[in-house]
């Protein structure tokens, strides 16, 4: 067993003289274990993808120079529209699009990125077939506001997003699963091509055909959908399509010590007849991967199809999304940042809203810096039972390729060091466990260089997959050059627990160091001590679609003493972003966690944790005509906590 450098694979030209520099880590890493984490190779060889086109170049442009690897049917109608100057669009192009990235595309795309969800081996998965996508479609809801929610579970028969006659207030429901809900109701988006799209009246027949005497069985109307989401009392989407949206506020449904929840339904814009809600279901297999490695396509796919509901009665659109990976530059420069920075100047009247993340505490943040000459070494523990890649990504500054990386698994012999433009895997070639990949520039973003450390799982059904042994496993990185690195290096560990209604495959990883809490079993620290020597560090673990300025971010904070609750995670990021924009209230109290919000049935309410609460509460401040931040400051100010303050209830 040793370190090899990869020397195979389709979607990689290794016969240019630098044939890393500027592609997507994570396809380089796909490549050389042909697709093991994913599946598989998709059928025909055609790969989600985000694709960034250079100023002045069109998708007529991309098609032309592309070779055959891109027809106009890979691209979705909505970027393709005529005289769209839209540089962000989504694909599905065949490896011939790869390969000349760095030739005939090279005047035509600034960067790619592929868009898939590791698949862990337990659930039968078949990668999905390349849509067949036709023309824009213009939806045109008339409403004066849009409310847009990408999320997992449309509980569109609760009670709490009912509008005054007693129908769904749901306009709109695309699932993106290929094989998913509303086959026999609804059709297949011609712009997107895949998944099943349904209007608000098809959903009201659906709900008529199963109401008697005043009364709807929904487990019937949800059954005869074949919207299994909803087998289950609580989603993630119901909860959060109701926060925003729904009948009765959330501070409605919060007590005080004197005073209980009043249940008083909302007299706002959000909860009326005027706000539509258009809901994007996202794909079983993305959900079924934390780590977000699918997130950009289906987003932004999402945000595209939400937007084309709009006509001209629509004053406002507003779109939550509480979603995000634990991975990227985190200094604004991602490609779905910039995607939003791109749809809020084509669109001055959208308002997006992203979460600040749950990592606060999670220990899968380390920063430092060095000195001349010198190393660090971080120490990364790798869980046993997991069945998930594990992956890490370094953040190194911009112009820093001076700086090298040596992994060690745990009882076995270091790699060699790897230097910039280096791909190295362990202990095979062919289907290996472990894989480095130190691009000069990455297409993940464009301030600094990015390491990529993927992993397979610690453990497996099958006896002929690639494992790697759990335990320690050692990531030193060496400054080789004779000056200091100014500014800090960053290392993010993906998310690997589980969503909401998926089941439990992943075990998160973290970081293991003895300054981060040197007293954890006696009194836990809640925040990072100042002049530590600790490596790992709480602060600047925003999730990786929170740092630009295309979308306003909500932290989360405790209602009963307005104190920053212990998952928030915080700035600053690498690039401008300080915070969070905003704080929202996410926890009751210490002894009641979470929120209430809607189930999905009748008009039940569960209770919820995290700043997926929080988005939802700021993107209703925006719909009521409220600018953000709230009124409430803290004091002492907490911009990388709570950002400008507080939003009330």
């Amino acid at each position: 067993m040793s370190w090899q450098p990869i020397h195979h694979g389709t979607y990689v030209d290794w016969a240019l003289p630098d044939p890393l520099n500027n592609l997507d880590p994570y396809l380089v890493w796909a490549d050389g274990c042909d697709f093991a984490p994913y599946g598989g190779g998709p059928p025909g060889g055609k790969l989600a993808t985000l694709i960034e086109l250079k100023p002045g170049k069109t998708v007529a442009d991309l098609i032309a120079h592309s070779g055959g690897g891109l027809q106009l049917a890979d691209i979705p109608g909505p970027y393709r529209i005529g005289g769209s100057q839209s540089r962000f669009i989504t694909a599905w192009p065949a490896p011939a699009f790869f390969t000349r990235l760095k030739t005939t595309l090279a005047d035509v795309v600034a960067r790619a990125e592929i868009s898939l969800p590791v698949v862990p081996e337990r659930p039968r998965y078949k990668p999905p077939a390349a849509p067949h996508c036709g023309p824009a479609v213009q939806r045109g809801i008339a409403r004066k506001t849009l409310i847009g929610v990408i999320d997992d579970g449309c509980a569109f028969a609760q009670y709490h997003l009912r509008d005054s006659a007693g129908d769904t207030r749901v306009c709109r429901l695309w699932d993106q699963e290929q094989y998913g809900a509303f086959a026999q109701q609804g059709q297949i988006p011609a712009d997107f091509g895949r998944g099943h799209e349904v209007s608000g009246s098809q959903l009201q027949q659906l709900m008529n055909a199963f109401t008697q005497h005043g009364a709807l069985d929904e487990d019937a109307c949800y059954a005869t959908a074949r919207y299994d989401r909803l087998r289950r009392a609580a989603t993630h989407g119901a909860h959060v399509t109701d926060v925003v949206a729904g009948s009765v506020p959330v501070g409605s449904l919060v007590g005080t010590r004197t005073m209980p929840p009043t249940w008083a339904k909302a007299d706002d814009e959000a909860s009326s007849d005027d706000a539509g809600i258009v809901f994007v279901q996202l794909p079983r297999a993305c959900l079924q991967d934390p780590s977000g490695a699918w997130l950009d396509l289906h987003v932004l796919d999402g945000l595209r199809y939400i937007l084309s509901c709009a006509d001209a009665h629509t004053e406002q659109i507003i779109i939550n999304l509480s979603f995000g990976p634990q991975r990227g530059p985190n200094d604004g420069t991602g490609m779905l940042e910039k995607a939003f920075d791109e749809l809020a100047q084509e669109f001055p009247n959208l308002s997006l809203t992203v979460a600040a993340g749950n990592s606060f505490f999670e220990r899968g943040h380390a920063m430092f810096k060095l000195s001349a000459q010198a190393s660090k070494m971080l120490h990364w523990h790798i869980m046993p039972g997991d069945e998930t890649p594990t992956f890490v990504q370094l953040w190194f500054p911009q112009g820093a390729t001076q700086l090298e990386v040596q992994l060690t698994p745990p009882g076995s012999a270091p790699s060699p060091w790897i230097a910039a433009g280096t791909a190295q895997v362990w202990p095979q070639t062919v289907s290996p466990s472990c894989g480095i990949i130190y691009a000069p520039h990455t297409s993940r973003g464009t301030l600094g260089t990015m390491v990529l450390v993927a992993l397979s799982p610690s453990t497996t059904f099958k006896p002929s997959k690639p494992i790697v042994p759990h335990g320690l496993w050692r990531i030193e990185i060496r400054n080789a050059a004779s000056s200091a690195i100014a500014k800090p290096i960053h290392a993010w560990i993906d998310r690997d627990d589980f969503n909401l209604g998926t089941l439990v495959r992943g075990r998160q990883s973290h970081f293991v160091d003895p300054f981060y809490d040197p007293l954890r079993y006696l009194k836990e620290a809640t925040d990072d001590t100042p002049g530590s020597s600790a490596l790992v560090r709480r602060r600047g673990t925003l999730t990786g679609i929170a740092s630009g300025d295309g979308a306003l971010v909500a932290a989360g904070y405790r209602h009963s003493d307005r104190k920053h609750v212990r998952y928030s995670s915080a700035g600053p990021s690498r690039g401008s972003a300080v915070g969070p924009d905003c704080a929202a209230v996410t926890d009751q109290s210490r002894s009641l966690p979470g929120i209430l919000a809607a189930g999905t049935r009748g008009a039940s309410v569960v209770r919820l944790i995290g700043t997926s609460t929080a988005a939802p509460q700021l993107a209703r401040w925006i719909a009521n005509g409220k600018p953000p931040p709230g009124p409430i400051p803290t004091s002492p100010p907490a911009p990388e906590l709570e950002g400008d303050g507080l939003l009330p209830l």
